[in-house]
Order: structure tokens, then C-alpha cells, then sequence
């Protein structure tokens, strides 16, 4: 059986009828909000030599505190195409060449592998096609919740030299956090210089970019945003110039920032930086479907160059259509994620999902719930209740929360997928019945 926590990008398209394009774009980016998809929300399109911001909610839930322009955001796996970037901009300056093996920027105790002859190169690294995988499995963090930070060099090069790759380099794109974080060590290796300190340089500083930067422990700006995951406050993923994947995801910025940074890219100007740019939006290889497209990091799909992130308690997305000439931001601090916010605001053809709302149920109801229920032998659904909240835990998959929209019917919010209880005659809850892609599995109430 498929894994029950499936990613759904796009769902249903949302129709508002009878309101202006403002209107329209207030309402659907609000909605986010109303619906409790996220706390808050911090949108900028840019079109026309302009830029539209738009923000809802809270930046942090308990002092109520707004967001903004200015509020700052982890960003995620956005980062990783500020490290692309860079490595365009060092082959613009001829300090190294995309076919470079990457075993030519490492120690000698370091040995990348090698399969069939063939070498790691550093343009495999930005193309997610190196054949190293998502992530590293010595990788056991002190703090589940704070993943990356004592991940250092020390250990990425021990797994590296260990790793034995499981098909040909090139062959097969394959999105790896660990490869970009290898990518981000080897760019900070040419300069000498830390990640951070090498984005800055080359990147933030020119562009005038002064809110975007590592996210460190120690930093205790009062801008930052509060993540969250479902209702609970999120630890803020935190990195160190000893972490070695912060190429990945370490860094934090704001709507203001990467409306600048997308602006950029998409006016790029004649110099290093600008050429490098364009450089990275160039569609090389696919990225695991026919209509999506990799560069150097960037995705492509049709005309929109787009990247996604999301941390522990923070969902992301950046894109623009150079066709259009306009540029979409969209940063949330909930895990929901909202890509198809994004596209929809680039490309109005391109559905959003649903949006479903919760109602409120008595206490009472929502008792009668909890029990494991069994689809298959091998696969089932414990259902939990923690104060007032229910959540489902699939066998062998994190616990989710489900929400009511009635009081049988509940969904989920991390994937397209729905929950329906149903009673006997007796009014006794007999089975649950899963609804997603298309599917309706039904599992008797065990215990």
C-alpha cells in the first residue's frame, strides 16, 4: 500500500467571483489566515515595476504581534539557490568550472565516490542529479527539533568518503539536502571564507540585501516571525559556521529582502552577478516529471523559476515568470505550506486547492473518537486525543492533527486527506474511513 502522508501540491481551483484583481488577490491571500492554514502571512508580488505586499494575521500568536515587509522568516530550502548562485558567479569569475569533479575541493583524507569511472562533479551537486541521497544516515541530532546545527564538516566528510553511490552519477535527479550542504562547504573551501560570510560577499551586500543572513543562535532579532506547527510554537532551526549543511536551508530573510532578490533575477543586470544569474535559471535537466525542469537549484515549470522551503515551523516560496515579468514571495510560519498560493499569484490558470474550514464540536463528541482502527493487516490509524485536538498517527508515519468540519468528517492539513467516523446502530463508532487520492479505505475500530 502507498504511504498515507502523501505531498499534494495543487488541489481544487477557488473561484471569487465579482471582485477586482486587489480584491481577489486580498481574499485568497487572507483566507490563509481564516482558515487557519497558518498564523500569518507576508505576500509581495512585484509587477509592472511594482510591488504589492500584502499581510495578514500574526507574526507570533501569543503577543498577537502583526507581520510585515520587514518581518523576518527561515526561508529554508530557498537558500540553497543563493549557493547555486555563488557557484555561477565563481565559474563568471573563472575561480572554478561547473564540470569540476568535487573531489578536486576536498582534503586528500577525503574521498568523494566514484561509480563507474565517473565523478562527482560540482554542476551534479546544483542539479540534485550527484546520486548522494536526500539525507546523511549518520545524521542523530542532540535536538530532533534544532535537526542541522551539530551536524558539522567533520561528520559530512566521514559519510561522504563511506558512501557507496547506488546508480550512475547523472543518471537520476534526486532532491538532496545533504548534496547542497556539500555544494555550500566546497564554495566556502574556494574563498576561504565561511557560508555565510561568502553569500554576503557575493550575493547580499551588492544586492543591498541587509535582513537576510545565517540564522545563528545567538541572533535575537526582534523581527523574527514565530513558527509553528499546527498550534504548537516551533524551535527556530539554527546553524553555526561549523554546521555543514547550511547551503541547504540556514538562512533567514524577509518579504522586503527576496522581493529585491527575485527583482534581481529577473533584471538581471550586465555584470558577474547578474550573468550568473541568468546562468542558474537555465533549464538543464528534468527534475523528476516531464514538465519540471532543473537549473543550477531553481526549479522551472512552464515559465515560472520557482524554489520552495520549509523548517520546522516556517513554509516558503519564491517565483517569477520572466515572460510576465512578474515575481511572486509568499512566507508563512505554519508547516502547511502554500506553493500553490504561489503559482496561482504567477499564473491564474494554474488551480489553487481547497481550503477547508473547521467548526466547533463539543468536547463530548470528539471523546468517542480515540481507538486504532485497521485498513489492512499491515497498515492502520491510531487515533489520539490531546486536550481538545484530535490527531491520527498511520502506521509507520508521524502524527498529524485532524480537524472537524463536522462532527464525523475532519481533514488534514499536511496532506489532501480526510477522516469520516461512522457508528453502528447502536450509535457506537464502529470504523473510520480514509478519503484521499481518489481512494475510500475503510478500517474497523479494533480497540
Amino acid at each position: 500500500m502507498k504511504q498515507f502522508l502523501l505531498n499534494i501540491i495543487l488541489g481544487v481551483a477557488l473561484i471569487l467571483p465579482f471582485r477586482s484583481h486587489t480584491q481577489d488577490t486580498e481574499a485568497i491571500i487572507r483566507e490563509r489566515v481564516d482558515a487557519n492554514e497558518t498564523p500569518g502571512i507576508v505576500v509581495a508580488v512585484y509587477e509592472n515595476g511594482k510591488t504589492q505586499f500584502y499581510s495578514f494575521g500574526y507574526a507570533d500568536v501569543a503577543s498577537k504581534r502583526p507581520p510585515g515587509p520587514k518581518t523576518l522568516f527561515e526561508i529554508g530550502s530557498i537558500t540553497k539557490t543563493f549557493t547555486t548562485t555563488s557557484l555561477a558567479l565563481l565559474a563568471e569569475e573563472g575561480k572554478l568550472s561547473l564540470s569540476d569533479p568535487v573531489q578536486k575541493f576536498l582534503p586528500d583524507s577525503v574521498k568523494a565516490p566514484e561509480r563507474d569511472g565517473k565523478s562527482i562533479t560540482l554542476v551534479d551537486l546544483a542539479t540534485a542529479r550527484s546520486g548522494l541521497p536526500r539525507m546523511p544516515s549518520n545524521m542523530k541530532p542532540a535536538d530532533e527539533e534544532n535537526p542541522y546545527i551539530d551536524y558539522d564538516v567533520q561528520k559530512m566528510f566521514a559519510f561522504l568518503s563511506g558512501y557507496t553511490l547506488t546508480r550512475e552519477i547523472g543518471s537520476q535527479y534526486e532532491y538532496s539536502n545533504f548534496g547542497m550542504g556539500l555544494l555550500g562547504v566546497v564554495i566556502a573551501r574556494i574563498e576561504h571564507k565561511s557560508y555565510s560570510e561568502v553569500i554576503a560577499t557575493k550575493i547580499l551586500k551588492p544586492l543591498q540585501m541587509k535582513n537576510t543572513f545565517l540564522n545563528t543562535p545567538e541572533r535575537k532579532d526582534k523581527d523574527v516571525a514565530t513558527g509553528y506547527s499546527g498550534k504548537k510554537a516551533a524551535k527556530h532551526w539554527t546553524w553555526t559556521d561549523q554546521s555543514s549543511i547550511q547551503g541547504a536551508g540556514g538562512l533567514l530573510s524577509n518579504a522586503d529582502d527576496m522581493v529585491n532578490y527575485l527583482v534581481a533575477n529577473l533584471e538581471p543586470q550586465n555584470n558577474p552577478l547578474g550573468r550568473a544569474m541568468t546562468a542558474s535559471h537555465q533549464p538543464r535537466n528534468d527534475a523528476g516529471r516531464e514538465t519540471m525542469k532543473i537549473g543550477l537549484g531553481w526549479h522551472i515549470r512552464n515559465n515560472i523559476v520557482w524554489h520552495n522551503g520549509g523548517t520546522g515551523g516556517f513554509r516558503t516560496f519564491a517565483g517569477f515568470d520572466p515572460k510576465k515579468h512578474k515575481a511572486v514571495v509568499v512566507l508563512t510560519n505554519s508547516t502547511m505550506g502554500a506553493d500553490d498560493l504561489g503559482f496561482h499569484l504567477l499564473d491564474a490558470s494554474i488551480p489553487l486547492k481547497k481550503i477547508r474550514k473547521t467548526v466547533a464540536i463539543d468536547q463530548h463528541v470528539l471523546e468517542v473518537y480515540p481507538g486504532t482502527y485497521q485498513i489492512t493487516p499491515a497498515f492502520g490509524i491510531d487515533v489520539t486525543l490531546e486536550k481538545d485536538q484530535l490527531f491520527i498517527h498511520p502506521t509507520g508515519q508521524s502524527k498529524a492533527e485532524a480537524y472537524p468540519e463536522s462532527d464525523t468528517k475532519f481533514f488534514l492539513k499536511v496532506v489532501d486527506a480526510q477522516i469520516e467516523f461512522v457508528r453502528n446502530e447502536k450509535g457506537d463508532v464502529e470504523k473510520l474511513i480514509l478519503y484521499q487520492n481518489g481512494q475510500a479505505l475503510s478500517g474497523k475500530k479494533t480497540k
